[in-house]
């Protein structure tokens, strides 16, 4: 089983099923309020998990109006489709 905890795993499979909680950082001591994603990803050739990442991110950022370095992963899912 491929480790997608590492950023620089190749994405070898034709698809894949993601979801995400993202928030606008800095984070707080407390509650932050996030938002949960899903989705999927045909991976472009020699594409990684940090690939994906970024564009999780990129797109968060996009959708709800704020820098891409505002934005903070919390936590991730990956699988195989």
């Amino acid at each position: 089983m491929a480790d997608y905890s590492n950023p620089n795993t190749k994405l070898t499979a034709r698809s894949y099923a993601w979801s995400a909680t993202l928030t606008r950082g800095p984070l707080k001591h407390g509650k932050n309020a996030a938002q949960d994603r899903t989705g999927s990803y045909t991976p472009p050739a020699g594409a990684t998990v940090g690939t994906l990442l970024d564009g999780i991110r990129t797109m968060h950022a996009r959708e709800c109006g704020i820098p891409v370095a505002e934005v903070v992963l919390v936590r991730y899912s990956l699988h195989e489709k």
